[in-house]
């Protein structure tokens, strides 16, 4: 079963190495001293959860190890705050309400268009650079398109990667529905493996994962694996993304904070929270990431502000 997909990384090596990332940093911060404030607290803006519905309790305590870290790295109290949504993240960070925002991949596109002066200081990575989304079903099943899977039981897993329901919500539009209009149902487990043994089993009729976990399912569960067929898949989005606005903090505060997310995976501490967010690593964004965020804009456009944002039921 072939998965295609955007370019990849290997499992914990970053991108660049910590000189060439620190190099392009100095080159992306150069900005007039006298623009800058090096702040009391550090203040980073979230737009939705990063583990997804139903895991409160585990998110809490990634958020304070993740508010560790950065105190280790910056040397700077910090507090990570949930906003409304990408909007009010963008609006505030705009405002210097917020030091730095983080947002789903394709949340980020959208901001760019009204705020063009966000920039991305690190993308978070789950193996694969530029994540694509999914949708298996077993081989005998008679669907071969997304089409084939009105009225069945579809499992989003619930891990925060909330470009899988965007996908399937807009794959439902193009059939005149809603996702919940053209599915039978929407199930989310809590896990990408667990979704798939519920589909092995018979439990749903069809999930949908990301490249990584299709990968780790076929290494620990060859045999269920090989049941599995794609019926379809998305184009590359970009992950999620840690931003900043231009001139809102001082160049050292960047880059002590660029440092220490790109050096995550040789720390343990870092490697817990890699581990606690399902990543693998941060990079820093390529030459493509302009494309990716182009091509995200034209196919994925955001909704307007009166209509309903992409689900949080995930």
């Amino acid at each position: 079963m072939a998965f295609r997909t955007g370019s990849g990384a290997p499992w914990g090596k970053l991108c660049m190495s910590l000189g060439c990332a620190l190099t392009a940093g100095l080159a992306i911060f150069a900005v007039p001293a006298s623009s800058q404030t090096k702040p009391a607290v550090l203040r980073i803006g979230t737009s939705r959860s990063m583990l997804g519905d139903g895991q409160a309790k585990k998110e809490k305590g990634a958020m304070e190890t993740l508010k560790e870290f950065i105190k280790e790295e910056t040397g700077m109290d910090n507090d990570i705050l949930p906003q409304k949504d990408w909007r009010e993240v963008a609006e505030k960070m705009a405002k210097k309400d917020l030091h730095l925002g983080v947002f789903q991949g394709y949340e980020f596109a959208w901001a760019r268009e009204k705020y063009p002066e966000l920039k991305p200081l690190a993308l978070a990575i789950n193996v694969y650079r530029y994540p694509v989304a999914h949708v298996v079903t077993l081989k005998e099943s008679p669907a071969k398109d997304f089409k084939g899977l009105q009225g069945q039981t579809v499992a989003i897993p619930a891990t925060g990667q909330h470009f899988l329901r965007l996908f399937l919500e807009r794959e439902a539009e193009t059939n005149g529905k809603s996702l919940e209009a053209f599915l039978g149902k929407v199930t989310t487990p809590e896990t990408p493996e667990e979704a798939l043994d519920e589909l092995v089993t018979g439990k749903v009729q069809a999930v949908v994962a990301d490249r990584a976990s299709l990968d780790s399912y076929k290494r620990r569960k060859p045999g269920r694996f090989n049941k599995l067929k794609e019926v379809v898949h998305s184009q590359p989005f970009p992950p999620v993304v840690i931003a900043y606005y231009n001139q809102v903090l001082d160049t050292f505060t960047l880059m002590g904070f660029s440092k220490g997310v790109l050096e995550a995976s040789k720390k343990e501490k870092g490697e817990t929270i890699l581990t606690l967010f399902r990543l693998s690593g941060f990079e820093t964004p390529q030459e493509d990431f302009a494309k990716v965020l182009a091509d995200t804009r034209k196919n994925y456009p955001p909704p307007d502000e009166g209509k309903k944002e992409v689900s949080k039921k995930q």
